[in-house]
């Protein structure tokens, strides 16, 4: 019996959160449009008989810090590379690649994990542009294996699974086979009202914001769970906006995330989504904690 942990790092919007999706068979990961939409170290757990591969989904690793929670982040991501049994370095065929990878990982690693080599978004590629980046990350000292795929049409991430599954170390189970992350569905609930306001907010909006469940009830006699949950901005001006002119802004946020809460959690639930104001939050470590 195999068992690890598996470490999918790179930049902001390169593709890591739909490859873990893609592995699981289910979304765990939020996915936008917009960069550093993941702020949190995702953990999927995928289960058969024979082995148990925990992959991490991390925040995307950028060039500069900007505040706290930049901080925080790129500490997360460097304390899944230092712990993972694999590591998967993903970068966006069509923006870079060779730049993007540029300065990702440490220049001296302290952990010698078999790397391998993710090169996404190839179905917008020419063949012969596609072989000319693949030599190239082959020619990489330390780069293990290189995987041409579709994250989000879903071609290519077998031959991942398979070749990460074969560098996992023998081992006990870690976790219950029947589980695929270790957060509570509290976690996932304020992962997808975040996803829709990613969605549908512009600029800075979401980025200001932060979600927190405050409770999520299964009330007997009733047939829908009650969850009270809070958005967190940064100013005034951005709770305006949040809330929109007479209300309709949220309304229509919280119609869209109750939808997806309810295929998550495969039950009806009602969805009281209020607005609060946190003046910079993400640069006081006393907030980040309070909000998870």
């Amino acid at each position: 019996h195999r068992s690890g942990y598996v470490a999918i790092v790179g930049r902001p919007n390169a593709g890591k959160s739909t490859l873990l999706n893609q592995l699981v068979g289910t979304k765990l990961s939020i996915v936008t449009f917009k960069p550093q939409t993941t702020r949190h170290r995702i953990l999927g757990i995928v289960s058969e008989d024979h082995y148990q591969m925990v992959l991490l989904d991390t925040p995307g690793v950028m060039k500069e810090e900007f505040n706290k929670l930049d901080e925080m982040m790129l500490k997360s991501v460097r304390n899944a590379m230092a712990n993972a049994d694999v590591l998967l370095a993903i970068v966006d065929a069509t923006r870079d690649p060779y730049g993007a990878f540029e300065g990702l990982l440490p220049e001296h690693r302290a952990n010698p994990a078999p790397l391998g080599v993710i090169i996404n978004k190839c179905d917008l590629l020419q063949v012969d542009e596609i072989r000319e980046v693949k030599e190239y990350f082959e020619g990489i000292p330390g780069v293990e294996r290189v995987f041409p795929v579709s994250a989000l049409a879903g071609v290519g991430h077998d031959a991942v699974r398979e070749w990460a599954l074969t560098h996992l170390p023998e081992g006990p189970t870690l976790y219950p086979k029947d589980t695929i992350s270790e957060h509570p569905e509290r976690f996932f609930i304020a992962e997808i009202i975040r996803e829709k306001i990613f969605l549908q907010y512009q600029q800075e909006v979401p980025y200001s914001t932060q979600v927190w469940v405050e409770s999520h009830k299964e009330r007997d006699g009733v047939k829908k769970d009650l969850i009270l949950a809070k958005i967190f901005c940064e100013r005034k001006s951005q709770m305006g906006i949040l809330i929109g002119k007479e209300g309709r802004a949220l309304k229509e946020l919280s119609t869209a995330a109750r939808l997806d809460i309810e295929k998550f959690l495969g039950r009806p639930v009602f969805l009281d989504l209020g607005v609060k104001v946190r003046e910079g939050w993400r640069s006081d470590e006393g907030s980040l904690e309070d909000l998870g």
